[in-house]
């Protein structure tokens, strides 16, 4: 049911929002799932998702030499920082930075640390 839907939204962003979570902040991420429309093109999206599109683009980065940054929260349930660590082993001129305490929002987490990694890496 979409009152299910949205409280299993709520679980997940108020968990991945760790230490930034107030109740305004989890309002901001939930408002769009208040939409039963919203909620199905997700869902649809979701589940006409699949992953050859994105493999599909790994031998062109691995002959890119264009300089690449992932941002990743080392404590992200969802995706684990062994991915990012494995994608920054295999292609090439990929900067990672490991946020430590985030989870799968980071920007949430350390904003002020992610501004300074991107600033460091554009003046590089």
């Amino acid at each position: 049911t979409a009152d299910e839907f949205l409280a299993a939204r709520r679980k997940a962003v108020t968990t991945d929002l760790a230490g930034a979570a107030t109740e305004q902040r989890i309002a901001e991420y939930l408002d769009p799932w208040t939409d039963p429309r919203a909620v199905r093109s997700w869902l649809a999206m979701a589940g006409a998702a699949d992953s050859r599109y994105t493999l599909d683009l790994v031998p062109a980065l691995q002959h890119s030499t264009t300089p690449k940054m992932l941002i990743w929260g080392e404590d992200d349930p969802f995706e684990k920082v062994e991915y990012a660590e494995r994608f920054a082993k295999e292609i090439p001129q990929t900067t990672l930075t490991r946020i430590r305490e985030a989870r799968h929002i980071p920007t949430e987490n350390a904003p002020a640390q992610i501004a300074r990694a991107l600033i460091d890496f554009y003046r590089a």
